[in-house]
């Protein structure tokens, strides 16, 4: 699948979540609720897809570049966002207000979730743009970990599940290169 496609498809799919949750909930602030809960959760399928991939590929040789992945999560993300946007607003009870540091979380997500998406694409040229790929995408996935591990909701706490399964997926050793440690005999331990 070509990186567009993929994008259209991360895009189209959390739109079509956000249409289901109006259709079943209706055209209100449950609705609109709910479409942000889920296209987060959307979203998240496809950081976890492209945070496992480096050591996924290793194996899997068809499993898709790691930086589309990447890039299908942060134009599933940006719907999200808008989704977000939406219930805050149009459903709202009131007129949307935001303190200083409500809009400081704001603009630091964005500017996380953002530059994931732009390193994914510049990292092969430069290696300070790498590293800043490498420390957004474990800080996502930390911050991931930290709220699913902690989640009011108790059976969402099981999401951690696969956050954690993620972190051991991307490090996965090359295939055929896997150290075995040789056998040892009666009365001998291994070293």
């Amino acid at each position: 699948m070509s990186n567009w496609k993929l994008l259209t498809a991360a895009a189209a799919s959390n739109i079509l979540v956000i249409v289901l949750c109006f259709a079943v909930y209706g055209m209100n602030a449950e609705g609109a609720g709910a479409g942000t809960r889920v296209t987060a959760r959307l979203a998240i399928c496809f950081f976890l897809a492209g945070f496992a991939a480096p050591g996924l590929r290793k194996w899997l040789a068809w499993y898709p570049e790691p930086a589309m992945l990447i890039q299908a999560f942060v134009a599933a993300q940006l719907i999200h966002f808008c989704s977000v946007i939406m219930l805050h607003t149009k459903f709202a009870d009131g007129p949307l207000r935001l303190d200083a540091p409500q809009v400081v979380i704001v603009l630091v997500g964005f500017s996380i979730v953002v530059g994931a998406g732009l390193t994914a694409t510049l990292c092969p040229r430069s290696h300070i743009c790498g590293a800043a790929q490498i420390v957004l995408l474990y800080l996502i996935w930390l911050i991931l970990a930290a709220d699913y591990a902690k989640h009011p909701v108790k059976t969402l706490r099981l999401v951690v599940i696969p956050v954690v399964l993620a972190l051991v997926l991307r490090h996965l050793p090359v295939w055929g290169r896997l150290k075995t440690l040789p056998k040892a005999s009666v009365g001998q331990s291994a070293p």
